[in-house]
């Protein structure tokens, strides 16, 4: 409704004069001169008031706004604040305790699922693992050599110590022969033949003989001692001239034979000749030369030595044959004699019984070695060769998966938040996502997936929240962007807050830029669906009032008052408020309150006779 329109501004209105008649002016009273004035003033100010009171009538009527009620559909939403969390959010560690390697990440990286985010050290581990491979390969080539049976040469030396066995038995039931007895006899003859020269003693050719070796040795010695003879040396002297005159003469013929061969004279074999000689002949005389300088340096101090040793050996032979046999020479003697005579008797006896069960054993344990290398191998063994290569590979195993758990793969895609670690660093296994400090320092990271929303939502509105529902997401820190999302999980279990029971209600958001962080406060409207052809009309336009709720409908007629019409509401959305009764479509309603009908303000007026002023606001 449009403002009404004021006829004439008061400010622009011509103040009303009065004009006194001439009569009033002739022979009049003083008293009634003063009861005309008075009259006359009393007339302007009631005429003052009523123009006034007019005017702001027209002015408060030009002020007043109103609205029709219409039929519209009313899009329902519920609003709540709620926070940017984390779908998923972990704090990544080693399944086992160890040091930190090589960490490929930072704070802030996005990165996919299964993606390397670190190594752990696992030097600990290689050895283990050559170990671990060592045994499978020994268990399993132990059961492919029982699957492939005994080879021909291991059945050949069964065989073989089997015809030892029988050979060994079938010679002690056979007995001895004549020749093994004969042996035995001689042996015992040999034994007897050295006793009897020991008792006897030495003869007296050995004693002599000893005494010739002696003087011997002892004359090799005096020579040594004595040194060489001036014979030898004037010998010596002349073996050395000698060869230097045939040096000489050596060397005249080679050049009469090297100029002759230059000259063309000769053939090159007979100056090869002379140059052979010539050589000769020099090497005869360095030798003369040698054996010179031997014959005048004397007896070496070594041969010297030598010669005493030999001596000494030679006296103390002369000595052992002079004494005679030693006593334990001729004990020795007599037992040999004795294992000699033992020997024979055992030869002239034959075979025992107890040898010849031993030889009956060997070759039955030979017979059935060699049923074991025919018969090839056994099906437990080899069902236990299976057995002990399938525990070899499952420590095999065991190592490896311990080595690929010390490369730390990403569980999910998602942002890594934090960082715990550096390389060098001792982590240990941790619980996912705690939030204790003992915890994460020995993490490695936190890993957070794609951002959720978390929601309050008290309990009376948690009948119209349903998961898939969507909703649109204002947050503080974007004031002027929406983001959307859907309902993706509404609590089961309520949580009580000082005394306002609420339900944990959990939505999507679409963020591709990724702008909200986790902790972030937002305002979240669900969409809880549509009243349609519904009656609304301005939130603001309702009063609430002691008598009731309701509203001021315009008059129909141009002088018609505002009147108080009591009202029902229903559901708000945004600024509209839907009417469950007492109005109709197409009445009009006031967005302010008449005149006379706003609340009084105890502000008292600053014109008398004029009531108490100001305006009061509309109810809550």
């Amino acid at each position: 409704m449009e403002p009404v329109k004021d006829r004439v501004p008061f400010k622009d209105r011509v103040p009303f004069r009065v004009k006194r008649p001439k009569w009033l002016l002739v022979n009049s009273p003083k008293w009634l001169l003063w009861l005309l004035a008075i009259g006359l003033l009393g007339g302007g100010g009631y005429l003052a008031y009523t123009q006034i009171n007019t005017a702001n009538r027209q002015e408060a009527q030009g002020q007043q706004q109103t609205v029709t009620v219409e039929r519209v559909n009313v899009p329902l939403s519920i609003a709540a604040d709620g926070t940017v969390q984390p779908v998923r959010s972990v704090n990544v560690s080693p399944k086992s305790s160890g040091v930190l390697k090589q960490l490929l990440v930072d704070e802030g990286d996005r990165v996919q699922a299964g993606q390397i985010l670190a190594y752990m050290d696992s030097s600990n581990l290689q050895g283990e693992l050559t170990q671990a491979q060592a045994e499978l390969a020994s268990a399993q080539a132990n059961l492919n050599k029982l699957l492939a049976g005994n080879r021909p040469q291991e059945v050949a030396q069964a065989q073989a110590q089997l015809n030892s066995a029988q050979a060994n038995l079938n010679k002690l039931l056979a007995g001895n022969r004549p020749q093994e007895v004969a042996q035995a006899q001689a042996q015992l003859n040999s034994a007897q033949a050295n006793l009897n020269k020991l008792l006897a003693g030495n003869r007296p050719q050995e004693v002599a003989q000893a005494q010739a070796q002696l003087a011997s040795a002892q004359a090799n010695l005096n020579k040594l001692l004595a040194g060489n003879r001036p014979q030898e040396v004037a010998q010596a002297q002349a073996q050395l001239a000698s060869a230097q005159a045939n040096l000489r003469q050596a060397e005249l013929i080679f050049n009469q034979n090297e100029r002759l061969f230059t000259q063309g004279a000769i053939s090159r074999r007979d100056r090869d000749t002379a140059l052979t000689s010539y050589e000769t002949a020099k090497a005869s005389v360095e030798q003369a030369q040698q054996v010179l300088r031997l014959q005048q340096a004397g007896s070496r101090p070594e041969d010297i030595a030598q010669a005493r040793a030999q001596v000494e050996q030679a006296r103390q032979a002369l000595q052992l044959q002079q004494s005679g046999s030693r006593s334990e020479d001729i004990a020795q003697a007599r037992a040999q004699v004795e294992q000699a005579r033992q020997a024979l008797q055992l030869q002239q006896s034959g075979s025992r019984s107890e040898d010849i069960a031993q030889a009956r054993a060997q070759v039955e344990q030979a017979r059935q070695a060699l049923q074991l290398q025919q018969s090839g191998s056994r099906s437990e063994d080899i069902a236990q060769a299976r057995a002990q290569v399938q525990n070899a590979r499952g420590q095999l195993q065991t190592i490896q998966a311990q080595i690929n758990d010390t490369v730390i793969r990403a569980p999910f895609s998602g942002i890594v938040t934090r960082k715990f670690a550096d390389p060098g660093s001792f982590v240990t296994p941790t619980t996912s996502s705690s939030a204790e400090s003992s915890a994460t320092s020995s993490s490695i990271l936190s890993l957070a997936a794609n951002n959720q929303i978390e929601v309050k939502v008290a309990e009376t509105s948690i009948p119209k929240i349903k998961v898939g529902q969507s909703v649109s997401i204002e947050a503080d820190a974007y004031p002027r962007q929406k983001f959307t999302g859907r309902v993706t999980q509404v609590a089961t279990q309520s949580t009580v807050e000082q005394n306002v029971t609420n339900f944990l209600v959990k939505t999507s958001v679409n963020d591709s830029e990724n702008r909200l962080q986790a902790g972030m406060n937002v305002n979240v409207k669900f969409d809880v669906g549509n009243l349609d052809n519904a009656l609304v009309i301005p939130t603001v336009a309702i009063v609430r009032q002691a008598k009731g709720t309701g509203v001021y409908v315009a008059g129909n007629g141009e002088n018609s008052k505002p009147r108080f019409q009591p009202i029902t509401t229903g559901a708000t959305a945004e600024d509209k408020t839907v009417v469950v009764s007492g109005l109709e479509a197409g009445d009009k309603v006031l967005l302010s309150f008449p005149e006379g009908e706003r609340p009084t303000s105890r502000t008292p007026s600053l014109m008398p006779g004029m009531g108490p002023g100001g305006g009061g606001g509309r109810g809550p």
